[in-house]
């Protein structure tokens, strides 16, 4: 096995022992205890990224308005805001974890990438 490799089983075992990534398990276990709210956490979940993945040119600050809305007095119940949080928790290491591998690996992309929208 190479460093790079090793390195990489490192982080993710440092990730899963995480206190973050523990919480998210364990709030992901019990929501799943309950079907109908794990699938209406899905649903909402896949909602959220539909949009924020969309082709179609959208007004993303009034589809964020109308998702925080429609989806108000579902995430007020504990479990599901505990849910999505410690969720956010763990996509938040996992992105700065990202960046601080792409800002310190120059991949000089910067011609390819000028004019480009990301």
């Amino acid at each position: 096995m190479n460093q790079i490799e090793a390195c990489t089983e490192s982080l993710v075992s440092a990730i899963q022992e995480s206190l973050e990534y523990q919480k998210f398990c364990r709030i992901r276990d019990e929501v799943k205890k309950n079907p109908e709210l794990h699938a209406k956490i899905s649903a909402f979940r896949r909602h959220v990224y539909e949009v924020q993945n969309s082709r179609e040119p959208l007004d993303m600050y009034g589809e964020m308005e109308r998702i925080t809305r429609d989806y108000e007095a579902f995430r007020r119940e504990p479990l599901v805001e505990e849910f999505l949080e410690s969720e956010l928790w763990v996509c938040r290491m996992i992105q700065n974890i990202t960046l601080q591998v792409t800002r310190a690996v120059d991949l000089d992309t910067e011609e390819v990438t000028a004019g480009i929208e990301l």
